[in-house]
């Protein structure tokens, strides 16, 4: 039985709320929203739940964040003990550092903020490259900061034992190392130059072993894609028989997609957490184990 009495979702993500509510065995509700005409935003949250899991991806993050504090104190007036924020995706983890004179640390900012509403946080893949642990985002909160290694590596079950496994960056090394060792092949990581948000280039290692041989190109995240299309270009010129890609995070628009087939990349599919049409890798499993240890 779960520790939980239910799920909240919200419009946008509805399907991912009921497929972890299902997960859990628990009802689901999901918020009713109303934007007013100068952009406010008006939450209802339509039932009462004891220890509730709330559940909302933050890509796209500002609304939803403002609308995330309101349903949260709604639930605390009405009761509610417990509250977990299960946000597949996790906005403002990029910024965790001062890059430059006059910027925010926007990850301790949100995370700060958030913490004062929920207890526990959960995410998938979140940008923790220079930061130790998810509860350092999160101070005084539980967090669970789960890999989506072993759900990438379930979805591609039966692949060719031949087949390589490469990450653009070394940012990616962790999650390409686990995807690749649940499979039993061979990986490889490259080195990212980026010189502005669609300015990249992947430099792949000259020693990597790809000639004839099929390559899945893995990442948390694609959003304007230019670093998957550099790393199969780089893929393909070390002589890979094939390029297919799979992502933690799908971010990118119809019109990043059409330019896979045009890269020559065969199939691009991705977790659910963020709904997006290349959806084919469920979360939810993997998530409500992790709710209810």
């Amino acid at each position: 039985m779960s520790r939980y009495t239910g799920v909240y979702g919200f419009p946008e993500s509805a399907e991912g709320a009921q497929r972890l509510a299902a997960a859990l065995g628990v009802p689901c509700a999901i918020a009713e929203l109303h934007r007013f005409p100068d952009g406010e935003s008006l939450v209802r949250v339509p039932e009462r739940m004891e220890r509730a899991v709330v559940y909302r991806s933050l890509d796209r993050p500002n609304d939803k964040l403002i609308e995330l504090v309101l349903a949260a104190s709604v639930l605390r007036r009405e009761g509610a003990k417990e509250l977990c924020l299960v946000a597949p995706y996790m906005a403002y983890m990029r910024q965790d550092a001062v890059f430059r004179p006059g910027e925010p640390v926007s990850q301790k900012v949100v995370g700060a903020w958030l913490a004062q509403h929920f207890d526990r946080i959960l995410c998938v893949e979140p940008h923790l490259h220079r930061t130790g642990q998810l509860d350092e985002v999160f101070p005084g909160r539980r967090t669970d900061a789960l890999s989506g290694a072993p759900v990438i590596a379930a979805a591609l079950r039966g692949l060719d034992p031949d087949s390589v496994v490469v990450g653009p960056d070394e940012e990616a090394e962790p999650l390409i190392e686990a995807t690749a060792r649940g499979l039993g092949v061979a990986w490889t990581c490259g080195r990212k130059e980026r010189r502005g948000d669609r300015d990249v280039t992947v430099v792949l290692p000259e020693t990597a072993d790809l000639r004839g041989r099929p390559v899945v190109i893995v990442d948390d995240v694609i959003s304007s894609g230019e670093t998957i299309f550099s790393c199969a270009r780089a893929a393909r010129a070390l002589g890979a028989a094939s390029v297919r890609v799979a992502a933690v995070h799908a971010l990118f628009t119809a019109g990043t997609a059409a330019r896979f087939p045009m890269e020559g990349i065969d199939s691009v599919m991705s977790c659910d957490g963020v709904p997006h049409p290349s959806n084919a890798l469920p979360l939810a499993p993997m998530i409500a184990e992790a709710l209810n240890r």
